[in-house]
């Protein structure tokens, strides 16, 4: 007999002597002992039977299965409703066989009563001995006295509640929790599960401080609320750096019965994400979805941040197939081994493939033809293309025309490119690569009749491959200092996941209003941050302090850098989309057979190796390109 039957045998006559008892001791209260004895006749059959009828009743509502080890709400509730069922079940029994003679009317109240009283005694008294409630005057655990991690939780949730009981019954020297402060309130309860409760949350250094003298060092400061305002978070992070503690959010205790101490120690960090000074921006996808299910779908620059997002993202929506192509062995392999893993059922087709070269892109449109395309392959770091101008060319304006030529000439029905706000007003060489492959794709959507051809345009994105976030952090954890440009730099951000969401809806928007020939797609990027602040924000969720713990260092700006970005040219007419999170730019349109002749001139002018005559003719299409960085006119930010 296995272990789980024996429980199940132990519980099942636990709750029938329990019912046992309460059905005496009804009787025993109302009619009196030894007096009940003869004066109600069949006693102790009667008592046979209820108990009896008990055990049917806690068998249908689960009691004898319920783990008194976690009993919670849920299993008190199943339980009262047994009670009530079986009580009422006896006493229609009763009156049915004997009209309920000697069945005084308090009875049936009082076992109720006694019954539920001796059930849910029993499984709380069995959770607080097995929790390692220490009994003593106040009841209250010190358990943190001895932990490694002593941390304060704002906000008093359920999950708050939930994380403090599960901490608790763990036991686990890693963590403890010492206090819940719940901001706004003045008025509320003073403790939960034996932690006090503050009402302050600006009292949170003072609060930090008073524990320290008492030999409780506090390390972490919790956020509790599922959803917290970014502003809110980023006044905790400010608190919270002010006290010298971290701040993290709760992880998942919705399943508290399956949570170990290892999980429950890994609380999540606040992501710089959650701090942008804006909300993040989520669509409805049944337009994605008309775009790319059931369709042949086809990404270049598949192993970078936004194309591997990009893939991901497409492949939720169940294309027909999925072909996956990079420059890159390394990055596609990876990609190629998570899809498979994550989307098992999904055809995908991984090939490696150098957009630069014509052949290599016509051979795989024309064996797959696809039905969208994603274009996302590019060079994009502005001091590699500016000391190698020619490279940046060829992938990113010649590589750009070979895929959507080949778009055009295999029926592709939607072509979509990634460009950024670095094409705006360029003052480096990769900046007037992606002005020059918008304008491409401008002239080919406005002559083309079968295939769309759409450039979204956005601005940075946090934590993609080279960008200032992983050198931030590599800076930090090296213990500084951070290397910033300019205090006065500022640029546009938003996360990789929400700027693919957006490209996407962009593209579904505009393949379903035809009409809009030969524009670009802007992505609402919300406020310019400025770099220094992500510095700080950066130092600070790594529970240091900026320019104390870690030193900021001003290195200069570099070659064809600007102090900020603009998502837009004055000439360009913005048409603002209701409720949408793009807007709907009209750039000049450069003639085709101009934009041929330029281009084959800078394919001549690349094949012989010679940069300064690609570039040349690469500025005749850029001519707001202009090489001195634009310092004049930049927001308004006070340096610190």
């Amino acid at each position: 007999m296995t272990r789980y039957y024996l429980r199940q045998y132990f519980v099942a006559i636990c709750d029938a002597l329990i019912a046992l008892a309460s059905f005496y001791a009804a009787y025993a209260v109302v009619i009196g002992y030894p007096a009940m004895l003869y004066r109600v006749p069949g006693l102790h059959e009667k008592a046979i039977g209820f108990t009896a009828i008990c055990g049917v009743c806690f068998h249908f509502f689960s009691v004898t299965r319920g783990s008194w080890r976690f009993v919670s709400i849920p299993e008190l509730t199943a339980l009262i409703k047994a009670v009530v069922c079986a009580v009422l079940l006896y006493t229609m029994a009763a009156f049915l066989v004997s009209r309920a003679d000697n069945v005084p009317r308090s009875v049936p109240v009082l076992t109720v009563l006694f019954l539920i009283g001796g059930l849910s005694s029993i499984r709380l008294g069995y959770r607080l001995l097995v929790d390692g409630w220490d009994i003593h005057l106040l009841g209250r655990r010190r358990a943190y006295h001895r932990a490694d991690r002593n941390i304060l939780i704002c906000g008093l949730t359920e999950e708050a509640e939930g994380f403090i009981r599960t901490s608790q019954r763990l036991r686990s020297r890693q963590m403890a929790v010492v206090a819940v402060i719940e901001d706004g309130k003045k008025i509320g309860p003073r403790s939960v599960q034996g932690v006090p409760i503050y009402h302050s949350l600006e009292a949170l250094p003072t609060l930090v401080s008073r524990y320290a003298k008492n030999g409780i060092k506090v390390t972490e400061l919790v956020v509790a609320e599922r959803q917290p305002n970014r502003r809110r978070l980023n006044e905790l992070l400010e608190l919270a750096t002010s006290a010298g503690i971290k701040v993290s959010r709760l992880p998942d205790v919705t399943q508290t019965a399956s949570i170990t101490a290892s999980s429950l120690w890994e609380l999540k960090p606040i992501e710089l994400g959650d701090l942008l000074g804006r909300p993040e921006v989520k669509r409805d996808v049944e337009d994605v979805a008309r775009l790319i299910r059931g369709c042949v779908v086809l990404a270049t620059g598949a192993g970078g941040s936004i194309g591997s997002e990009l893939c991901r993202q497409i492949a939720a929506f169940q294309p027909r197939r999925l072909i996956i192509t990079d420059n890159s062995e390394l990055h596609i392999y990876l990609l190629d081994k998570e899809l498979r893993e994550t989307f098992p059922n999904l055809d995908i087709v991984t090939r490696i493939v150098n957009v630069r070269e014509a052949e290599r892109v016509s051979e795989v449109f024309a064996e797959y033809r696809p039905d969208v395309v994603f274009h996302a392959a590019a060079l994009k770091h502005v001091p590699l293309v500016e000391e190698n101008p020619l490279e940046g060319i060829k992938t990113n304006v010649l590589g750009t025309r070979n895929v959507a030529d080949a778009a055009l000439e295999f029926g592709t029905s939607a072509f979509v490119m990634i460009s950024t706000d670095k094409a705006v007003n360029p003052t480096n060489i990769m900046g007037a690569t992606k002005r020059a492959a918008e304008a491409y794709c401008q002239a080919l959507d406005v002559v083309s009749s079968n295939t769309t051809f759409r450039t979204v345009r956005f601005g940075n994105v946090l934590g993609s491959n080279g960008s200032v976030v992983p050198r931030f952090q590599e800076q930090i954890n090296a213990g500084g200092p951070v290397t910033v440009t300019h205090p006065h730099i500022v640029r546009y951000f938003m996360t990789i996941p929400e700027a693919v969401r957006l490209v996407l809806h962009a593209s579904a928007h505009t393949q379903w209003c035809k009409g809009e020939r030969g524009k670009i797609m802007v992505l609402d990027m919300g406020k310019p941050v400025r770099i220094v602040d992500l510095a700080e924000r950066m130092i600070q969720l790594a529970g240091l302090r900026p320019r104390i713990d870690i030193d900021i260092k001003f290195t200069g700006l570099r070659p064809g850098e600007k102090l900020f970005e603009e998502l837009f040219d004055p000439s360009e007419i913005q048409d603002h989309q209701d409720d949408e999170a793009f807007v709907v730019a009209s750039p000049r349109v450069i003639d085709r057979a101009l934009l041929h002749q330029t281009l084959s001139g800078i394919e001549a002018a690349a094949l012989r190796e010679d940069a300064k005559r690609a570039v040349d003719l690469l500025l005749h299409i850029v001519p707001e390109y202009h090489k001195e960085t634009n310092s004049q006119g930049a927001p308004a930010v006070s340096a610190r």
